[in-house]
């Protein structure tokens, strides 16, 4: 047999679907109603998408008789209670009373604080709460963790001390009207261990860690040094072979300047043939043409000889 209790996590943002044949999207649970002086669940408030996502639609309740869970989506009953204030009418309730545990501060009597309502387990079938976490946010709760408090250590809503809140006002609408108020447990709570939490097992688990840690170190002392030796060797061994063909480059493109230097200077009888060329068209009037100089070696061509010399230990 399937177990009737669930969570406000798990129902959070749920999709629900109404209509006469039941599939219809009205929208997605937002949040939950309890009762004024009960421990229980009397419905939640169903967000519904804004029309043309400009125009505010509002938000729509569904009463805790007024559903099915399927496949994982809630559907409203055909019967169920077209609003809050309607479900309430027919209880004997007023909707201004009934109020959101979720988010509000934890507290003793004697001021003591404790979070505040996080995840709260209840039945789904009649809303009764279970149990509820203390949510001291996300940093708090990874460090010191979460207290779980059952149901008979609620005391209920009190208003005038904790946090400033908002009444519910219009249907899944907040009003202006500020007041304070809290949730309100027993003094017992300061006795329950909290869960999940770093800083309760930090003292046994912090030897236990530094054993750990000093044992790895020693045993991997030996290992690193050997890994340590054959990277050193390897470095050496690569730097040395890089090296030397830096060298054999360098001495390549050395060869390489002298040798396209030769190919571009002129020669003693190029520069004789140019300088009695000079003379000739000087003396002569007619303007006979120079002789032409012999063509330079190509550039790259002498580049290549001499990277095939480098190639091949020449």
């Amino acid at each position: 047999m399937a177990s009737k209790l669930i969570t406000t996590h798990e129902l959070t943002g749920t999709r629900v679907l109404g209509g006469k044949k039941g599939t219809k999207r009205i929208g997605k649970i937002r949040r939950f109603v309890f009762h004024p002086k009960e421990k229980r669940v009397i419905g939640f408030v169903v967000k519904r998408p804004d029309l043309l996502w400009m125009f505010h639609r509002a938000d729509v309740f569904v009463p805790i008789d007024g559903y099915d869970l399927v496949d994982g989506r809630v559907i409203i009953r055909p019967d169920a209670a077209a609003s809050g204030k309607a479900y309430c009418k027919k209880e004997g309730l007023n909707w201004d009373d009934c109020v959101l545990w979720v988010g509000l501060p934890v507290m003793s009597e004697d001021g003591e604080s404790y979070g505040i309502v996080g995840n709260v387990t209840f039945n789904r079938l009649t809303g009764t709460v279970d149990c509820f976490e203390t949510d001291n946010g996300a940093t708090s709760n990874a460090l010191l963790g979460k207290r779980t408090i059952p149901a008979d250590m609620v005391r209920g809503f009190k208003r005038g001390m904790g946090a400033a809140l908002t009444n519910m006002g219009a249907e899944g609408m907040d009003g202006e009207e500020v007041q304070l108020g809290a949730m309100l447990v027993s003094p017992q709570v300061a006795n329950l261990n909290s869960e999940g939490g770093v800083a309760e097992k930090a003292g046994a688990a912090t030897a236990v860690a530094v054993d750990k840690v000093q044992t790895t170190v020693d045993k991997a002392k030996p290992v690193v040094s050997k890994a340590a030796a054959a990277t050193g060797e390897a470095v050496n061994k690569g730097a040395y072979a890089t090296g030397k063909q830096i060298s054999k480059s360098k001495h390549m493109f050395q060869d390489f300047k002298a040798e396209y230097d030769k190919a571009v200077a002129p020669s003693d009888g190029q520069k004789k043939a140019a300088s009695a060329s000079k003379a000739s068209s000087s003396s002569k009037a007619s303007g006979a043409k120079k002789k032409a100089a012999p063509k330079k070696k190509n550039m790259f061509a002498a580049f290549k000889d001499e990277y095939d010399k480098a190639r091949n230990g020449d």
